[in-house]
């Protein structure tokens, strides 16, 4: 088990899959799974500038925490502005997106309930 993971060592994957909700998203491997906990798994995420999610919905709960960049958040009818620091929780079968409204990338903690264990929910 690594127990530090320095930001130089994350391998962003690049979403090519049509079927994904957006565009100009990257995410980790796994940087929180089945080797540390059970319970909840987590993956670290981007979105480019301009980059954007449509609307839609997933069957699991997640929260993402903002660690750096802008953007706006749409869950259901309401919108709301998100920064570093921000924390949203997304309820399983709960329509959402995100837009990156800044000039840089707009980076996050995505934490999974219920867990995954093996690579990436978006690939």
């Amino acid at each position: 088990m690594d127990y530090v993971i320095a930001a130089e060592d994350y391998a962003w994957n690049e979403l090519t899959n049509p079927n994904v909700p957006g565009v100009g998203f990257a995410f980790t491997e796994s940087v929180i799974d089945s080797d540390y906990t059970d319970v909840y798994s987590a993956q670290l995420g981007r979105i480019g500038p301009g980059g954007s999610s449509k609307l839609h919905t997933d069957d699991y709960n997640h929260a993402f925490y903002f660690v750096s960049g802008t953007g706006t958040v749409q869950i259901g009818r309401q919108t709301w502005d998100v920064t570093a620091g921000t924390i949203v929780k997304i309820p399983s079968g709960k329509a959402h997106g995100f837009v990156n409204t800044g000039a840089d990338d707009l980076v996050f903690l995505v934490i999974y309930d219920p867990p995954y264990v093996a690579g990436s929910r978006h690939a």
